[in-house]
């Protein structure tokens, strides 16, 4: 008698799982951070990066972020903006050079501690099956004593209630990977009010609100402007309103990593390398 093939099918997914779940991580904690004071959230100190079998993305870049500042990152498609972003957040570790992170090497944190303080919105967030309340609160133990009313009343006063009433069973509605229950611009939102219910020390928004239209951009502007005066912001966008206001701004291009200036300096050197490119 032939076996069932719907459990072939099983076994052959659970010897996968296994696989996954056996994998380990190249990126490990390191025991030597240094003293963990600092003015500044992130350093970059003589960084450079580049991909395997590939061309150099950075190349000894040096900046500082402040603490409670607003940077914006700009430059061509491909330019190196969201590669500098993810290794502000070690998704990456640097081929050369170090990030500090309040003072300390950011390989020195726990995944779980870095997650934490560093909060990072993709253009196209990684969500999981479930409702979007399990997606906002995932891994975040800050409200695992609220009651329903008490979680309730805090997204009310801190403008996120606003953004649940675009979801058609509100916090309720179920997110399935599978299927597009939920369109792209309400996924964003989801990531978002996951990055801001942890109130983190760095928010990184790439392209965050790129599927979002500029009434809802205004409310999530005006949520973030909630969060602790110590954050500090870095934002990648091609809306010029998202990095208008942005107390420094960044030029991502050719392996290097330049102060701007004003927005107009930035909009000249963006033109500049469309023209040389």
């Amino acid at each position: 008698m032939p076996s069932d093939p719907r459990l072939q099918q099983a076994l052959a997914a659970l010897d996968r799982i296994s696989e996954v779940l056996a994998l380990r991580t190249d990126m490990e904690t390191v025991t030597s951070g240094g003293a963990g004071t600092s003015s500044s959230v992130l350093e970059f100190n003589n960084v450079s990066f580049r991909y395997p079998d590939g061309g150099e993305v950075l190349r000894h870049a040096s900046f500082t972020l402040h603490k409670g500042k607003t940077y914006a990152l700009v430059g061509p498609t491909g330019g190196g903006k969201t590669t500098t972003a993810s290794l502000m957040a070690r998704l990456y570790d640097p081929t050369e050079g170090t990030v500090l992170f309040c003072g300390k090497d950011i390989r020195s944190y726990s995944p779980e501690e870095r997650a934490s303080r560093i909060g990072f919105i993709l253009q196209e967030p990684y969500l999981f099956t479930g409702t979007v309340r399990e997606n906002i609160l995932y891994a975040n133990e800050k409200f695992s004593t609220y009651s329903d009313a008490e979680f309730d009343s805090y997204l009310e006063m801190n403008g996120l209630a606003a953004l649940l009433a675009r979801f058609e069973h509100g916090i309720e509605t179920e997110v399935s990977l599978g299927g597009d229950v939920i369109s792209l611009g309400q996924k964003q939102l989801i990531a978002f009010m996951r990055a801001v219910l942890r109130e983190p020390e760095l928010l990184i928004l790439d392209e965050a609100t790129a599927n979002i239209d500029t009434v809802t951009e205004e409310q999530l502007e005006s949520i973030v402007s909630k969060l602790p005066k110590e954050t500090t912001k870095v934002i990648i966008a091609h809306r010029i309103n998202t990095i208008d206001n942005a107390d420094e701004i960044f030029f991502v291009s050719g392996s290097s990593i330049t102060r701007a200036g004003r927005v107009e300096d930035a909009l000249n050197m963006l033109m500049h390398s469309k023209r040389v490119s």
